[in-house]
C-alpha cells in the first residue's frame, strides 16, 4: 500500500454529513452555492442516526476537527476549497486544531497528530509548522515505512521556503540509509550552507559522507584512472583505520600504474588485517606473476582457486604455469577450467594458444 491508499483509507473511516445553506450559515457563518458535506471523525460518532437528525446538537468542534483532517489527508479533496473557506481567519479554529494536536501526541496517537498538523500546514505556512511536520513524520517513518514517500514529499515542500536549513537535514539522513553517500554529502552540504548548526556530530557525519564518497568514486577511477583514485583512496588511510579493502584497492591501484613492489607491500598490510578476503589473496599472486617471481604467484593464486573454483582465477594461475614453463600443470588446470565454464573467452583462448605451442 502506498501512502495515497493509506490516507484514503483513513478518510474512509470518516463520516460525511450533508449540511444545507441555512446551516451552514447558522453554525459557520458562511454560505455557498450548493450543499456540501462536512466531516466527522468517527471516535467522534456514538450514533449516526442521532447525528443526522440533530445537527444542532453537534459540537462545531467536531466539524473543525473533521475540516482540518481532510485537508491533511487530501488537501484536494472536493469540499477543501469550501473547508479553507469555513477555516480562513478564524483564530479560534487555528487554537483549537493546536490543542487537538498537542492532545493526541500526548496520547500517542501520532498519526492522527500528524494528518491534522498536515492539514493545520495549508492554512499556516511557517516554518515553525513545517519543524513540528518534519520531525513528527520521521518519527512516524521509523516504524512504518510508507511514510518515506510522505516525509520526502514534506521535505520537498519546506526545501521551497527561503534559508531554511532543517529539511536538508533529514534529506541527507534519508539518503545515508539509502545508502546514496553522494546525495547524502549533498544534502548536508545544503542544510550547513543555509545556516544549519554544524554541531560536532553534524560535522563528523560530514566528514564520515566525504570519506565514504572519495572511496567509492576512488573504486570507479581504477580502472581508466588509477592515478586519481590514488589520490582519493590513499588519504583514507587515517579515516578507515585498519581496512583490509581499502588497502587492497590501493595495491590495485599501485598494480594498475606498474608498481608492483608497492602493490605488495600494501596487500601484504591487507593480509596481515584480514587473511580470508580471496580477493587480496588473488592480487597478490597477480602481481608476484608481474614480477616474474612465479613460484610465489601460484603458490597464492592456487590458495585463492581452491577456495572460489573461480574460472578467472584458474586462467591466472593457467598464465602463470605457462609463463614458468610448466605446460603440464597448465594443461591440467585448462581441464579443470573447461569443466568450470567451456564457453568462458580467456578459457578458449588460451585452449587455442597451447593448441598452437603443441603444433610446433
Amino acid at each position: 500500500m502506498d501512502i495515497k491508499s493509506h490516507f484514503a483509507e483513513k478518510l474512509s473511516k470518516l463520516l460525511f454529513v450533508e449540511v444545507n445553506e441555512k446551516s451552514l450559515e447558522k453554525i459557520f457563518k458562511v454560505t455557498f452555492p450548493e450543499d456540501i458535506y462536512l466531516p466527522l471523525s468517527s471516535k467522534n460518532i456514538v450514533d449516526d442516526v442521532k447525528i443526522k437528525n440533530n445537527m444542532d446538537r453537534i459540537p462545531i468542534g467536531y466539524f473543525i476537527e473533521g475540516m482540518f483532517y481532510v485537508l491533511g489527508a487530501d488537501e484536494n479533496f472536493k469540499f477543501s476549497k469550501q473547508y479553507k473557506s469555513i477555516i480562513t481567519g478564524n483564530n479560534e479554529y487555528i487554537r483549537f486544531i493546536k490543542g487537538i494536536i498537542a492532545k493526541n501526541v500526548k496520547n500517542k496517537e501520532y498519526e492522527d497528530a500528524y494528518i491534522l498538523l498536515k492539514g493545520l500546514s495549508t492554512m499556516e505556512d511557517s516554518i515553525e509548522i513545517y519543524d513540528k511536520l518534519i520531525a513528527m513524520v520521521d518519527e512516524i517513518r521509523k516504524t512504518n515505512k510508507i511514510y518515506k514517500e510522505e516525509e520526502l514529499q514534506i521535505l520537498k515542500r519546506a526545501e521551497s521556503k527561503e534559508n531554511y536549513a532543517l529539511p536538508y537535514l533529514y534529506e541527507s539522513l534519508i539518503k545515508r540509509e539509502e545508502g546514496d553517500y553522494e546525495k547524502a554529502l549533498f544534502y548536508i552540504n545544503n542544510y550547513v550552507g543555509k545556516g544549519g548548526k554544524e554541531t560536532l556530530e553534524i560535522t563528523d557525519m560530514k566528514e564520515e559522507l566525504k570519506s565514504i564518497v572519495h572511496y567509492d568514486r576512488g573504486k570507479e577511477l581504477l580502472e581508466d584512472n588509477p592515478e586519481e583514485a590514488l589520490k582519493l583512496l590513499i588519504p583514507l588511510m587515517d579515516t578507515f583505520g585498519d581496512n583490509a579493502s581499502l588497502y587492497y584497492y590501493i595495491a590495485v591501484g599501485y598494480r594498475k600504474l606498474e608498481n608492483y613492489e608497492k602493490a605488495i607491500y600494501y596487500l601484504n598490510d591487507a593480509l596481515n588485517i584480514d587473511s580470508s578476503i580471496v580477493e587480496i589473496v588473488n592480487e597478490m599472486g597477480i602481481n608476484y606473476a608481474s614480477i616474474g617471481d612465479y613460484e610465489k604467484a601460484i603458490a597464492y593464486l592456487r590458495k585463492a582457486f581452491e577456495a572460489t573454483r573461480s574460472v578467472e582465477i584458474c586462467t591466472n594461475l593457467i598464465m602463470c604455469y605457462l609463463d614458468s614453463g610448466n605446460l603440464q600443470d597448465a594443461k591440467k588446470h585448462l581441464e579443470i577450467a573447461k569443466k568450470i565454464d567451456p564457453k568462458d573467452e580467456v578459457v578458449i583462448e588460451i585452449d587455442n594458444f597451447i593448441k598452437k605451442i603443441e603444433k610446433k
